[in-house]
């Protein structure tokens, strides 16, 4: 249960990093609509800022990444053109540290995603064991308690119901758990 817990501020620690991402997505959006109006303006040949937009708009971060390094580039190189149609002397920086922000987020949120993972693999191969165990003594308990009432107790649906009837209020009574037909 405990494994599952984790798993669970996993989880809940996933989507918190994934709606980090989505922040900064939605904040780095205006800069880069003002670059893209200023490259238009400058004439300089290339569609990475609204290539960047589309990215971020789709949520594919990586490919945002992508496209952001190779603005940053663009950018660096014809900044004296792109200054003097308006671009802000600040916008390297701008796209730089955007970069490191989602560059940075984005792998907290592959390492949540690998961490939930590896609890994945381990609870299948923990519940394989203990679904070999129950097994086991319910099948002892059939032969023990064999032409008794007790018998039917050790069945696997019985063994199950008692487990969810144990989380309710019924005393671990699985008759008083059951749904009526």
């Amino acid at each position: 249960m405990r494994a599952k817990e984790t798993g669970d501020a996993l989880l809940v620690q996933q989507k918190k990093a994934t709606q980090d991402l989505y922040v900064l997505g939605n904040e780095l959006n205006k800069p880069i609509k003002l670059l893209d109006l200023v490259v238009k303006k400058a004439n300089v040949k290339t569609t990475l800022p609204s290539d960047v937009l589309k990215k971020i708009k789709n949520r594919n971060f990586e490919g945002a990444l992508l496209a952001l390094k190779a603005l940053k580039d663009v950018v660096t190189s014809q900044s004296d053109v792109l200054i003097s149609n308006g671009m802000k002397a600040d916008t390297v920086t701008v796209l730089e540290n955007a970069f490191s922000a989602i560059t940075a987020k984005s792998n907290e949120q592959t390492s949540f995603q690998q961490q939930r993972k590896a609890f994945t693999s381990e609870n299948k191969g923990l519940y394989k064991e203990l679904y070999t165990y129950i097994s086991e003594v319910a099948k002892l308990g059939k032969i023990i308690f064999q032409g008794e009432q007790k018998a039917s107790e050790y069945t696997l649906e019985n063994l199950i119901a008692m487990v969810h009837s144990s989380k309710g209020n019924s005393g671990g009574n699985p008759a008083q758990e059951k749904k009526p037909s």
